[in-house]
């Protein structure tokens, strides 16, 4: 009696192992008692945030957005404030700097330096991803890049705003559950990482044409190792690329038998399953911040929005996610300058023709 062929089941899982292994999760391990806490694994979450935010269109959208509507029409500052450090910021520089971190990571640190009566004299915005602290907060650590591959990374410690010293530094973090602050981004990051692989796929098949596309066949025979080389880098030169696309194809033969085929591999609307992939990662995405895309201009349904319509979702997200921001940042400088010092003028929304009332 013979055996029947055994069926062989095969589970294609690529895409979520590839997605999976390339986030970069904010765990949080502290390396020795008291001293610096890890922030992802190899101490590069922050980094990782950042390159979402370089890379991924929608996600810099938002921060950017964001950021505008955080900063308002205008920050009133005391008069008796103009310039806060040597380098010739004023405050309104500052916010404009932390309130971008504080859209892409949750929190920002400034730099205040006391004069010898133990006043503010200078303020200095410090990038958040450069800095480091231990578990309880009571120091902080310094470095230009924590990605350093190579040499012995140097690090400048620096004692909080409440330890009274000349220069110290005042951390913010929306989250005192964790020693780091929580990305708004978090819930949405494998989103973030599809919209990035997709763009890549588009890019792909443009740059390399036939790759995806396509069977080549050639038919006169195996060439060498040397000559299969050199007849793909031919072919890739002269047919892929965005400058080659409807470009003919000559194809000399010894004959019908010995012709060059192509076949066309079935994709089964495969640009249609990504175009939808794309509209849902970005909605996640937009989720993750409790906004609306038509905030930042997307009219991502295609059909146009109202005025009114954008005037009602403005005014929810600028109620759930912009005032607090803008009272955490007002709060911030009350507790620096012992006053009030600043006052954020909340984003007016003016349409064509429209005068400020």
């Amino acid at each position: 009696m013979e055996k029947k062929d055994e069926k062989i089941q095969v589970s294609f899982a690529a895409i979520d192992q590839f997605i999976d292994s390339a986030i970069i999760t904010p765990v949080e391990k502290e390396m020795k008692p008291g001293e610096m806490v890890y922030w992802g694994e190899a101490n590069n979450y922050p980094n990782y945030i950042e390159d979402l935010y370089m890379n991924v269109s929608t996600y810099k959208a938002i921060v950017d957005g964001s950021a505008d509507y955080i900063c308002g029409d205008e920050i009133i500052v005391d008069e008796s404030i103009n310039t806060v450090n040597k380098r010739g910021q004023n405050i309104t520089d500052i916010i404009r700097c932390i309130s971008k971190d504080l859209v892409k990571f949750g929190g920002f640190t400034l730099n205040v330096i006391r004069n010898k009566l133990g006043d503010p004299a200078e303020v200095y915005y410090i990038d958040f991803k450069k800095i480091r602290t231990n578990k309880d907060q009571s120091k902080f650590y310094y470095t230009e890049n924590w990605n350093k591959s190579y040499g012995r990374l140097k690090t400048t410690e620096i004692l909080p705003y409440s330890s009274n010293e000349l220069s110290t530094i005042y951390y913010y973090k929306n989250d005192y559950n964790y020693i780091y602050p929580i990305a708004p981004i978090a819930a949405a990051i494998k989103s973030c990482e599809m919209e990035r692989m997709i763009n890549d796929y588009h890019y792909n098949n443009i740059e390399h044409g036939f790759n995806s596309s396509y069977i080549v066949n050639f038919n006169g025979g195996k060439p060498t190792d040397e000559q299969k080389a050199e007849i793909e880098k031919n072919f890739y030169t002269k047919f892929t690329g965005p400058n080659n696309g409807g470009r003919p194809m000559l194809s000399f033969n010894n004959g019908k038998i010995q012709e060059t085929t192509i076949a066309k591999i079935d994709k089964d609307d495969l640009d249609q399953k990504y175009t939808s992939l794309t509209d849902r990662t970005k909605q996640d995405i937009f989720t993750s911040f409790r906004c609306s895309p038509i905030l930042f201009g997307i009219d991502q349904e295609k059909t146009g929005f109202s005025k009114n319509e954008y005037i009602e979702t403005f005014k929810l997200f600028n109620k759930t996610f912009i005032l607090p921001r803008q009272n955490i940042i007002e709060n911030v400088f009350k507790q620096i300058y012992g006053r009030d010092v600043i006052t954020i003028k909340p984003f007016t929304i003016m349409f064509d023709g429209e005068k400020e009332s």
